[in-house]
């Protein structure tokens, strides 16, 4: 073998990576290990026989499969773990980050006050989650908004600081959301919290599909 060139192994771990619904599909066991040797040799011009690709694709599968599992325990531990908690009647308000970096003091002295409060900044903009009777306050302060968000809901999933270093979990959550039709607005990380805000006619049936999971992880 020239030391060199990446082995079949090698080449054919690359090209699933690069497929993520395959992976997927791999690691759940369903996969026709024959017909995706075939579609590798042909799709990805491997220079190799295709018994030669099946046999890595097996072997690959079985890691995948005890990946998987590893990983599985992992979320369902810090998602059994974790608590819900609810705060009504929020905004959303995007603001320009030149006009809010000039009024920082006084939104720090609104943010001390505040039932709810929640800053993320992007390139050249902030969001602010606030409690929607503080709304008015952050609006005296700037004059340029790019848009606001009324009768949200902010649902904080608190989890345990093992979600810090357990991939999967987030996902795992917005994923069960989305499956139950329901829009997440935004999505905010701090620390071992995980916040999703969602418009408030959604947020009962969110609330339940959350509180569903993390009791049936338990």
């Amino acid at each position: 073998m020239n030391p060199g060139k990446p082995s079949i192994a090698e080449i054919v771990r690359d090209e699933i990576m690069r497929r993520p619904f395959v992976r997927e599909c791999m690691r759940l066991g369903i996969v026709n290990y024959s017909a995706l040797a075939r579609i590798l040799v042909a799709d990805a011009g491997l220079d190799a026989s295709i018994p030669a690709v099946k046999m890595a694709l097996i072997r690959l599968g079985e890691e995948l499969r005890d990946e998987r599992s590893l990983l599985e325990e992992r979320v369902r531990s810090v998602v059994g773990n974790s608590i819900i908690e609810l705060q009504s009647d929020v905004s959303v308000i995007t603001v320009s980050k030149e006009h809010l970096v000039r009024a920082v003091k006084d939104l720090l002295e609104i943010m001390s006050k505040s039932r709810f409060f929640q800053l993320t900044q992007a390139r050249d903009t902030f969001t602010i989650v606030i409690a929607s009777e503080d709304e008015a306050k952050v609006l005296g302060l700037v004059k340029e908004v790019v848009g606001i968000l009324r009768d949200q809901t902010a649902l904080t999933v608190i989890s345990p600081e093992d979600i810090i270093e357990t991939p999967g979990v987030v996902v795992f959550m917005t994923s069960a959301l989305a499956a139950n039709g329901i829009n997440i607005t935004q999505v905010i990380s701090c620390h071992k919290d995980t916040i999703f805000v969602i418009d408030r006619e959604e947020a009962p049936r969110a609330y339940q599909v959350l509180e569903r999971i993390i009791r049936g992880m338990r």
